[in-house]
């Protein structure tokens, strides 16, 4: 398990680095109007990729591990094929209506360019469709090394068509519409590279065996879930800027305030996301095969270590980013302000990576439709939140509804896990420990930055401020025994003996 993970958070980082600094390089280059306008467009987008990529992997890797434990191969095929039929007549129908709709659906944008860029993005859902299908069989398999080169592949790729088509073929075309096609192509290769690993693994394309029904019924409430929760990205995107117009800012002040927090702050808050991200990747077949084999003390141990896991790292960037948040916005992005929205949004990574973990163990449980309905109240507060408050706080609207909409969800997932598996979780004394010892972390890295200044480059010393933030917060946390690695690693490496249950007669 503990290898599993560092594969996938290796490749997870690298595949995340190379997108991050596409990113910035986004941010600069299309500025902070066009980026908003972009942004609205890939978060429509976003929605319509989580319909075919989100809950169908997920059953097909909850069913192929289960099979495979079964020692069922005709299974795994059967379902892989299923899913594959789904996501295709989904992304198909729904690319078809928005295209031929197009001046329809064009309309419920403050800005057609928004509309203009989506429809870039249409070849990159059918695609998606493709890839998830094949991607939730190895993944299933545990193959994660082919998943994850895949991802890297298409990350590399969009960022070489991205600047061949700006620098050599449109070089007359804006950058956004550019940044849509190089998605869409970089999405079906990666579709075919995924399609060719799968084949060459062993796969196959048989009868669905009936097998439609049952992944329509695993992957429709995670589907309804994400989708929920993506959902309330494109309805804000369009909410929250309407709502600064209706308040009295500028359409194009608006949409670029919206750029800023979207664009350039909260993808810093997702970075930790990326090792939970692995864990939680890695976490849902272990588990199932677990539940599968009725392995209760390997559940157990795999859930507990797993949000010991989420807190400390989601915890760890938080003294760095509070201590040098406007530097680190001026930096990377050369704007100030997405730093200061940095410093007053980074509480809610501790929030983000446990709901992100708790979601995975919810749904390895089989509970997608608590965690959907979880989900749909986090988002509720959200938009209640922005609607209410936009007019006065402004940006700070949709930084406190977000950070109290990943709060509501995590704490009612908590809630559940515990009632389902009767395991207890004493998190709350040692959170209230970490929040106090951000203190202490944020002042040394901010003084150690301060001091490099006068000998070193700004990155330079940002490096220097982020290890001391960083390093000291996690030393607090091991002195006060907040956290033991040991105890981590070893439930990771954690070899289970098989409970037999006793069967009762109905």
């Amino acid at each position: 398990m503990f290898k599993a993970v560092l594969l996938v958070a290796g490749f997870s980082v690298v595949t995340r680095f190379f997108g991050f600094l596409f990113k910035i390089y986004l941010g600069r280059e299309l500025g902070a109007e066009m980026l908003g306008i972009y942004q609205v467009a890939f978060s429509v987008f976003m929605v319509l990729s989580v319909l075919v990529s989100s809950g169908l992997p997920l059953a097909v890797s909850k069913y192929t591990a289960t099979q495979r434990a079964l020692k069922n191969a005709k299974a795994e095929y059967s379902v892989a094929t299923s899913a594959l039929i789904i996501g295709l007549i989904v992304s198909v129908v729904i690319c078809a209506v928005l295209f031929f709709g197009q001046n329809m659906f064009g309309k419920l944008f403050t800005d057609f360019r928004c509309m203009e860029i989506l429809l870039t993005l249409l070849p990159a859902v059918i695609a998606s469709a493709v890839y998830s299908a094949f991607r939730g069989s190895l993944w299933g398999r545990q193959d994660y090394f082919s998943v994850c080169w895949t991802e890297l592949a298409e990350q590399i790729l969009r960022i070489l068509f991205f600047f061949v088509m700006a620098f050599w073929l449109f070089k007359s075309t804006d950058g956004a519409t550019i940044a849509g096609w190089s998605l869409s192509i970089a999405c079906i290769c990666s579709a075919l590279l995924v399609t060719i690993v799968y084949f060459k693994k062993g796969g196959k394309i048989t009868k669905t065996n009936g097998y439609i029904k049952a992944v329509l019924k695993s992957s429709v409430p995670v589907t309804g879930v994400r989708t929920a929760t993506s959902l309330i990205q494109p309805v804000i995107a369009v909410l929250f800027p309407l709502m600064l117009v209706l308040s009295g800012v500028p359409n194009e002040s608006a949409l670029a305030l919206y750029g800023v927090i979207m664009g350039m702050t909260f993808p810093l808050l997702f970075l930790p996301s990326t090792i939970v991200g692995a864990l939680s990747f890695t976490l849902i077949p272990e588990l199932s095969s677990a539940i599968a084999k009725d392995q209760k003390e390997l559940v157990e141990n795999r859930v507990k270590s797993a949000i010991v896991f989420a807190v400390l790292i989601s915890a760890l960037f938080i003294p760095f980013y509070v201590g040098l948040g406007a530097e680190i916005g001026k930096l990377i992005f050369d704007n100030e302000l997405s730093g200061i929205f940095l410093i007053k949004a980074a509480w809610i990574m501790i929030p983000l990576g446990l709901s992100n973990i708790t979601s995975s163990i919810l749904n390895a449980f089989n509970l997608e439709v608590k965690s959907f309905i979880n989900n749909i109240l986090g988002g509720v507060v959200l938009l209640v939140f922005v609607i209410c408050c936009s007019s006065f706080m402004q940006a700070n609207a949709l930084i406190w509804g977000f950070g109290l909409c990943m709060t509501l969800t995590t704490t009612l997932n908590i809630i559940k896990i515990a009632k389902h598996t009767k395991i207890k979780f004493n998190i709350l004394k040692p959170l209230l420990l970490m929040l106090l010892f951000i203190i202490p972390a944020a002042l040394l890295g901010k003084w150690g930055y301060n001091l490099s200044m006068f000998v070193f480059p700004s990155l330079i010393s940002m490096c220097i401020g982020a290890v001391l933030s960083i390093g000291s917060f996690a030393l607090l946390c091991v002195c006060f025994k907040l956290v033991d690695i040991v105890s981590i690693f070893s439930k990771f490496d954690y070899k289970p003996r098989i409970l037999k249950f006793k069967k009762h007669k109905k």
